[in-house]
């Protein structure tokens, strides 16, 4: 719990804000209409967050597995008395891990009921996009160095059953299989450790090269492979 006190020290002085000016218009209004506090929600591209309490407290804020938790975002108030905060969904994400801080105490989500408990024993709060509000990158694959992940995206005719397969899996053509997140667009995310990898789609039993990956190699059996760097963490 160490790592985590150093905010106290930073936003204890910091106070609530009132509605920015510069928010966009349907969010504005979204913000303006919500009367009490609720799970989390996906609108117009944010992950939108509440929190209320009847008792006074001097700051809410929300950090983020993704920022490795350096980071913490405050809340405001609306006029209903309501706390809020609009993350921007980032192309490629599906879901959020997150914790609260309440007047210096981190906590999960007591209104979001999915919760897990990390290596260390810390209660982390996730919110998982629903699949039709997932904002999708066509840039495959997608590197998030952050979380060591590699993120492959695949758009097909939709109903099919979509494999991967590459270097990594020693080409085992049937390990991974993708999920169609919308008609058509499938998906898969696996964690990487840095290095050059192959790998190759599976549809209909034929191998596809990545048609999103301009780089592609030929492997010793004459067959096209899509070329992927995994980059050491900075």
């Amino acid at each position: 719990m160490r790592k985590y006190s150093i905010f106290f020290i930073l936003l204890v002085s910091i106070p609530f804000f009132s509605i920015a000016g510069d928010m966009e218009g349907d969010l504005h209004i979204k913000v303006m209409r919500t009367l009490k506090a609720g799970p989390p929600e996906v609108y117009n591209g944010y992950a939108f967050f509440t929190f209320q309490t009847h008792t006074p407290v001097r700051y809410v804020g929300i950090s983020f597995l993704h920022e490795q938790f350096r980071r913490v975002h405050l809340f405001q108030r609306n006029e209903k008395g309501v706390l809020f905060f609009a993350y921007p969904i980032q192309e490629g994400m599906t879901h959020l891990d997150y914790r609260l801080i309440v007047d210096g105490l981190w906590i999960p989500d007591p209104l979001n009921p999915h919760t897990y408990q990390d290596s260390q024993g810390i209660s982390i709060s996730r919110f998982e996009f629903p699949k039709e509000q997932i904002r999708v990158s066509l840039k495959s694959p997608l590197i998030r160095e952050t979380e060591q992940q590699v993120v492959f995206y695949l758009h097909t005719e939709p109903g099919k059953d979509i494999y991967l397969s590459g270097s990594f899996c020693h080409w085992d053509p049937y390990l991974y299989r993708m999920e169609e997140v919308r008609p058509g667009l499938y998906t898969l995310s696996l964690r990487l450790l840095p290095g050059t990898y192959y790998y190759a789609f599976y549809k209909d039993g034929k191998r596809l090269r990545d048609p999103l990956n301009k780089e592609w190699r030929k492997s010793t059996d004459g067959q096209e492979a899509s070329l992927l760097v995994v980059p050491p963490r900075s």
